[in-house]
C-alpha cells in the first residue's frame, strides 16, 4: 500500500476490513455479485515483525498467574514464527492475508442444536438465529473449507458403513464427537490457509489491498452511517477510503477495538450506545481431566482415533472424541463440552530438540543433542517423510497418495498431517476437555492509555475462566471414568485437581476469541443484529466470532465461514432489492 497518496479511486461498494477468514468468505461470496468489492488487510502474504508489532494486545494486571503464563508460552508459542507472551497478552493474532489460519491445525465442527438456545443455567445464552438458519451456509462453508459432510455426532458411523468400536460408553451420557479437518487443496498434506486459497482463485471485482491498517471508522453526518474509513499505509501515511457498505471482519479483539477507538461522533465508540462493545469475550477453556496408563495406550488411541470418509470431492478425515449429551447437560446443569485424546510427547521428544538447535534457539544445547542422539531413527524417519513430502514429487502422484493413505489408515495421516511429517515420541495418552464459557459482561475488551505506533489506543484485556467452566470440566472427567468403567473399557486416572481438589490447574485461552460485537435481537443486549448489522448503523456490517452470542465447544473456524457466508448472501439480497427497486421507479 505504498500509493495510498497516489490519488487512485478506491472507493467500494463494500469495503471489507480483515483479510481472515471472515472477510474472505464475504469478498469470495460477493465476488460474482456485480458489486465492487475492496478487502483491506493490514498485514502481508507472510507474518512479518512491523505487522506483529501491530498485534500488541495488553492483559490486565492479574488476568495471569505464573503458571499460566508458562503454559500459555509452551502453548501457543510454536502457532506462529513471530508470537509472544510479552506481545500479545491475551489470544493469538496472525496480522496477514489468511488471518487466523496462519497458526490453526484445521480442526473444524459445526455447533450444537443446544447451543442456540437460551438455557436458564447459561445467563445470557441464546441466539436470535436457530441452527437451521444455518444448515445451507454451514454446507457451503464445508466446501470452501475443504471438508466432508457436516456430520459430528454418532450418525457417522453409517456414513463410514462400519460399527463404532466396541464396547462403547452408553450414548445417553456420552456420545461420540467427531472434529474433521480442513485440509490445504494446494497441498493436501498441509493445513488450509485461507489466503493461499483466496489468492489463487481470485474473484472477479475484488481487489485486495495489503498493508493497509484501518484507523477509524468515520460516520455520516447523522451518525447512522459510516460513510469512509481513516487507513494507515506501512509508512504511517493516511488517507480516507469511502464506501457504501463496510464489513467490519478485523477479529474479536480487533473488531471491538475499532468500533470503541472511533468516537469522533459516538463518545463511547459506534455501536456502544449501550455499554455492550467489547464485552461478554469468551474462549474455550481446556484443561486435561484424566490420563492412560501406559498399557491402555494403544487400545484407545484405536478407539478415539481417525477416521477416513469418502466423498466425492476427496476424502475427509475425522477425529472421534466425547461429549455429554444435551439431556445430561440439562439434567446436571452443564456447560456443553468434548474431550479429545492426544498423545503426550516424550520429555526428550528429539525432532523438538533437533528444531531447537538447528534454530539456534536452545537454552540447554547438551541436554538437546543428548535427545537427539538418543533416537536418531526418529530423526531419519522425519527428514525422510519431508523428502517425499519435497515439491519435486509430481502433484497427481502425491495427491492420490494422500487420498489413500487418509482413506485407509487416517491415523497414519493425521499424525503427517497434525506434526507437518515430523514423527514423535510419545509416552502417554491424555483425555483433554474443552468447553465453552458462559457469556461473561466482566470479561472484555476495553481501550488502554497506551498507544501503537499510529496512535491508536491499544486493547486491554480482562478474561477470566469461572467456576461454571471449573466445574463443567470436572464433572465431565469423573463422567467419563464412571461411564467407562461401566462399559468395560479401560479407566482413566482421574486428575488430582478433580480427584483431591488439590493442585493447580492452568486453564489458559485457546486463541477462540469470540462474543464481543455479540449479535442480539434486542440492541440493549448486544451489539449487531440476526443480520450481523451494527445496531443503529445502516450500512455497517461485523463478521467472525465476535458476533458469537454463546461459544459452544466447536472449534471456531467453521462457525465463522458459515456466518460469514450468510452476511455475504444477506447483502446480495440487499443488493438486487435496491436495483429491482431502482428499475421500477
Amino acid at each position: 500500500m505504498a500509493d495510498l497518496d497516489a490519488g487512485e479511486d478506491l472507493s467500494a461498494d463494500v469495503l471489507v476490513i480483515g483479510g481472515g477468514p471472515a472477510g474472505l468468505t464475504v469478498a469470495r461470496e460477493l465476488g460474482g455479485s456485480g458489486r465492487e468489492v475492496l478487502l483491506l488487510e493490514s498485514g502481508g502474504l507472510d507474518e512479518d515483525p512491523s505487522a506483529e508489532d501491530l498485534n500488541t494486545t495488553r492483559a490486565e494486571p492479574g488476568n495471569w498467574s505464573p503458571a499460566q503464563e508458562a503454559r500459555r508460552r509452551d502453548y501457543h508459542g510454536d502457532q506462529t514464527r513471530l508470537w509472544s507472551h510479552e506481545t500479545q497478552g491475551y489470544g493469538v493474532r496472525c496480522r496477514l492475508m489468511g488471518g487466523s489460519t496462519q497458526s490453526w491445525a484445521g480442526k473444524s465442527a459445526a455447533f450444537d442444536d443446544i447451543d442456540y438456545e437460551a438455557r436458564d443455567w447459561v445467563p445470557n445464552s441464546g441466539w436470535p438465529i436457530d441452527a437451521a438458519e444455518l444448515e445451507d451456509p454451514l454446507e457451503q462453508a464445508a466446501k470452501a473449507l475443504n471438508l466432508g459432510p457436516n456430520c459430528y455426532g454418532d450418525a457417522l458411523w453409517d456414513r463410514l458403513r462400519r460399527d463404532p468400536p466396541q464396547p462403547e460408553p452408553d450414548r445417553a451420557v456420552l456420545g461420540s464427537f467427531f472434529w474433521q479437518f480442513a485440509r490445504s487443496t494446494i497441498a493436501p498434506m498441509e493445513v488450509m490457509q485461507c489466503g493461499r486459497e483466496f489468492l489463487k482463485a481470485m474473484p472477479a471485482h475484488v481487489r485486495v489491498l495489503t498493508g493497509a491498517t484501518v484507523l477509524e471508522l468515520l460516520t455520516t453526518g447523522d451518525g447512522q452511517g459510516i460513510r469512509a474509513v481513516r487507513v494507515a499505509d506501512g509508512t504511517g501515511r493516511q488517507r480516507e477510503i469511502a464506501a457504501r457498505t463496510v464489513v467490519l471482519a478485523a477479529s474479536a479483539i480487533e473488531n471491538a477495538r475499532l468500533l470503541l477507538a472511533s468516537r469522533a461522533t459516538h463518545r463511547n465508540g459506534i455501536g456502544n450506545a449501550h455499554d455492550a462493545v467489547g464485552r461478554y469475550l469468551m474462549d474455550h477453556p481446556c484443561a486435561v481431566v484424566a490420563r492412560f496408563a501406559p498399557d491402555d495406550i494403544t487400545r484407545m488411541a484405536a478407539h478415539y482415533g481417525f477416521f477416513g470418509l469418502k466423498t466425492d470431492q476427496g476424502v475427509a478425515m475425522y477425529m472421534r472424541g466425547l461429549a455429554p449429551s444435551a439431556q445430561v447437560q440439562r439434567r446436571e446443569g452443564l456447560l456443553n463440552c468434548a474431550a479429545f485424546m492426544p498423545g503426550v510427547r516424550a520429555a526428550d521428544d528429539p525432532l523438538p530438540a533437533a528444531k531447537r538447535l538447528v534454530k539456534r534457539q536452545s537454552d540447554r544445547p547438551l541436554e538437546d543433542l543428548r535427545a537427539v542422539l538418543r533416537s536418531p531413527g526418529i530423526v531419519a524417519k522425519g527428514l525422510g517423510r519431508m523428502a517425499v513430502q519435497s515439491r519435486h514429487v509430481p502433484k497427481g502422484l502425491s495427491r492420490f497418495a494422500v487420498e489413500q493413505v487418509v482413506r485407509f489408515r487416517p491415523g497414519f495421516a493425521a499424525e503427517e498431517y497434525l506434526t507437518g511429517g515430523m514423527p514423535h515420541k510419545l509416552v502417554g495418552l491424555d483425555i483433554q476437555a474443552v468447553c465453552e464459557q458462559v457469556p461473561e459482561p466482566e470479561n472484555r475488551v476495553r481501550l488502554a492509555d497506551e498507544t501503537d505506533r499510529h496512535g491508536q489506543p491499544l486493547p486491554l484485556v480482562r478474561w477470566k475462566v469461572g467456576a461454571a467452566e471449573m466445574r463443567t470440566l470436572a464433572r465431565f472427567g469423573g463422567l467419563i471414568a464412571e461411564e467407562f468403567a461401566r462399559a468395560g473399557l479401560p479407566v482413566p486416572v482421574i486428575e488430582d485437581w478433580i480427584r483431591d481438589g488439590q493442585g493447580d490447574v492452568a486453564v489458559i485461552d485457546m486463541a477462540h476469541s469470540a462474543g464481543t460485537t455479540r449479535m442480539s435481537a434486542d440492541p440493549a443486549k448486544g451489539v449487531v443484529d440476526a443480520d450481523c448489522r451494527v445496531h443503529g448503523m445502516a450500512n455497517l456490517y461485523v463478521a467472525g466470532a465476535s458476533v458469537f452470542p454463546t461459544s459452544g465447544h466447536a472449534n471456531p473456524t467453521l462457525m465463522i465461514v458459515a456466518l460469514a457466508t450468510r452476511l455475504a448472501g444477506h447483502l446480495g439480497q440487499q443488493a438486487k432489492a435496491r436495483s429491482a427497486a431502482r428499475n421500477a421507479a
